[in-house]
C-alpha cells in the first residue's frame, strides 16, 4: 500500500514541476515583448532613424572635407616651406662664396695698400727733400722792425744788415740777392693780423756759398744786434721740417745756457758737442 501511495505521489506531483519550468521562459518572452513595446514612442518610425543616421553621415563628411582641405593646405605651405628652405641654402652657399671672394681680394687689397702706402711715404720723403732742396740757397731774417721799409726798400735794408755783420769783409758787394721780402703773416677768422712781431724777411741769394758764409757768420757771433735790435738768421724749411726742428727750441735754450755748442743737422738731428 505504501507503494502505491508513493506512486501516486509521484505521479500526481511531476506534472505541476513540468508546468513551471515550462511556463517560465514564456513568460519572460511575454515581459520583454511588452516592455519593448511599452518602451517605444509613439510616432517614432524607422524614417527618422534612417534620417538622422544619414545627417549624422553629412556632417561626418562636411568635418572630412575639411581636415581634407586642411591637409592639403599644410602640404602645400610645407612644399613651398621646402623651396624656400632650398632657395635659401642656395643664396648661403652663394653668399659664403662672395664672402670668400671678397676676404681674398681684401687681403689682396691690403697688400697693395700697404704697398702704396710706402711708396707714398717715400714719395712724399722725396718730395720733402726736393723742396727743402730748393730752397737751399734761402735765409730767414728775424727781429728787423717793418718801419725800416717805409724808408727803404727790403733789399737794401737786407744789404746794410750783411754789411754789418761782415764789416771786414771785402767781397761783400760782391755778394748777390735775387729776391728779398716780408713773409705773409697769417690772419684770424675776423681778418685781423695776428701780433707776432715784425714779420720775418726772406732772402734768397744767387750762390749757396755766400748764403752759408751768412749763417756760419750769424752762428759764431752767437748774438747780433742791428740798429738796437736783435737780429737773428735761420735756413729756410718746410713747415714740416721746422716744425720738427722746432720741438728742440727748450734744448738750444739749456745748452745756450750751460755753454754748450749744438748744431742741427737735416732734417731734423740735434748733435750737441761736449768739451774741447
Amino acid at each position: 500500500m505504501n507503494r502505491g501511495k508513493n506512486s501516486r505521489l509521484k505521479s500526481t506531483s511531476s506534472p505541476k514541476i513540468d508546468q513551471m519550468l515550462s511556463s517560465q521562459p514564456r513568460d519572460n518572452e511575454a515581459n520583454a515583448v511588452q516592455a519593448s513595446t511599452s518602451m517605444a514612442k509613439p510616432g517614432e518610425t524607422d524614417s527618422s532613424v534612417i534620417n538622422e543616421i544619414r545627417n549624422m553621415k553629412r556632417e561626418l563628411q562636411d568635418k572630412i572635407q575639411v581636415v581634407g582641405t586642411d591637409v592639403t593646405t599644410i602640404k602645400m605651405n610645407l612644399d613651398s616651406l621646402k623651396t624656400d628652405v632650398a632657395n635659401l641654402g642656395n643664396r648661403i652657399g652663394e653668399t659664403e662664396n662672395r664672402v670668400s671672394q671678397l676676404e681674398d681680394e681684401n687681403v689682396q687689397l691690403s697688400q697693395v695698400t700697404s704697398e702704396l702706402k710706402n711708396k707714398v711715404a717715400q714719395l712724399e720723403a722725396r718730395i720733402q727733400y726736393q723742396e727743402n732742396y730748393s730752397r737751399r740757397n734761402n735765409l730767414r731774417i728775424k727781429g728787423v722792425p717793418e718801419l725800416i721799409d717805409k724808408e727803404k726798400s727790403v733789399t737794401e735794408c737786407v744789404k746794410d744788415i750783411l754789411r754789418s755783420l761782415l764789416p771786414n769783409d771785402e767781397d761783400i758787394n760782391q755778394i748777390v740777392i735775387e729776391r728779398a721780402h716780408r713773409i705773409p703773416t697769417a690772419l684770424k677768422e675776423d681778418r685781423q693780423l695776428i701780433p707776432f712781431g715784425p714779420r720775418h724777411i726772406l732772402v734768397r741769394f744767387l750762390r749757396f756759398s755766400d748764403r752759408e758764409k751768412i749763417r756760419l757768420r750769424a752762428r759764431d757771433l752767437g748774438t747780433f744786434n742791428w740798429n738796437g735790435n736783435k737780429v737773428d738768421f735761420f735756413p729756410d724749411f718746410t713747415k714740416e721740417v721746422q716744425d720738427k726742428r722746432n720741438k728742440f727750441t727748450e734744448v738750444r735754450r739749456m745748452c745756450r745756457a750751460k755753454g754748450l755748442k749744438y748744431t742741427l743737422q737735416y732734417p731734423a738731428v740735434f748733435w750737441v758737442t761736449v768739451g774741447p
